[in-house]
């Protein structure tokens, strides 16, 4: 079970390649490693993984079905060059100059020789499994432009009217390796240059941008500096430290300092324990309790004189 789900995972990647590019008049176009122009095919992986090619086959004759040896025009791209795995999203680019002998590249057929057919297929390593065909109109083995999909690996696309039509078109750009769209639009600060040429709707933007931002900083710090009171009063309210005092036969509330609380409670205390001055010019001085040593005392141990009446 194990082993036909690998099959069936290797399977859906390998279908997930595509024809995407092709050329065929190659008169001073893409050069391939020895520095000559020929035909060539470009493959694209739609996946978001590597996929490896190897042992797969590129033809233009998919008449009957591949028997094992001497097919002709049946190209099967060796394994073991690492260049035969496609990144993600990746191209890679086969020469159709019927000369396999110069690399792993360079296939056993060339399209553009007479009695040729009008497309390139793909075919899974079985022999048996079509992964995709390319076809292509006759004019390509005349025109100066390559062919392809719009939008790489898309064979369909929606027109104007809601009818889905063909996505291949003859490119604009030569584009092997790569991705056949070419963005030819301004970059934002052109488009912001064309709109704007002066720069005065850009200075008003930033204008309002920067005095926005002090209105909300102001309204911010307005509120929590409301709430920072009403916080102060609250905690005020909860610990009264209030005297009243008559002003004019009218009763008003002020707040006594911390001073004159300390004041005030010393003063309490020393009424409540009778340690103060009862009258000016004497000084109250208690006796020491019982537990207290009279050693410790020196007003106890003075010896007493008798006085002569």
């Amino acid at each position: 079970m194990l082993f036909s789900m690998s099959i069936s995972m290797f399977s859906q990647t390998i279908n997930d390649l595509k024809i995407n590019e092709m050329l065929i008049d190659n008169v001073d176009n893409f050069a391939d490693e020895y520095g000559r122009h020929v035909p060539w095919v470009e493959i694209f992986n739609s996946a978001y993984n590597s996929v490896n090619v190897a042992e797969c086959f590129l033809t233009n004759d998919t008449t009957g079905l591949y028997n094992g040896s001497g097919v002709k025009n049946w190209y099967r791209i060796p394994k073991g060059d690492p260049l035969t795995l496609i990144a993600q999203r990746s191209f890679v680019v086969f020469y159709m100059d019927n000369v396999p002998k110069y690399g792993t590249f360079h296939v056993n057929f060339d399209p553009s020789l007479p009695g040729s057919s009008n497309y390139v297929a793909l075919i899974s390593s079985n022999g048996k499994t079509l992964i995709d065909i390319f076809e292509f109109p006759e004019i390509l083995r005349h025109s100066s432009q390559s062919y392809g999909y719009f939008t790489d690996g898309i064979e369909e696309k929606e027109d104007e009217n809601g009818n889905m039509v063909s996505n291949k078109v003859f490119l604009d750009y030569f584009t092997p390796g790569s991705t056949n769209f070419v963005d030819e639009g301004l970059t934002k600060a052109e488009k912001v240059q064309a709109r704007d040429k002066y720069g005065f709707g850009l200075a008003i933007i930033a204008m309002v941008t920067v005095f926005s931002a002090l209105a909300v900083i102001y309204l911010l710090m307005k509120i929590f500096g409301k709430v920072a009171r009403t916080k102060f009063k609250l905690r005020k309210t909860k610990v009264p430290n209030t005297l009243k005092k008559e002003s004019q036969g009218n009763v008003e509330e002020e707040d006594i300092t911390g001073e004159e609380s300390a004041a005030l409670s010393l003063a309490l205390h020393l009424y409540f324990t009778n340690q103060h001055e009862k009258e000016s010019g004497i000084i109250t001085i208690d006796s020491s309790s019982a537990h207290f040593s009279p050693w410790s005392q020196k007003h106890l141990v003075l010896k007493q004189v008798n006085r002569k009446r």
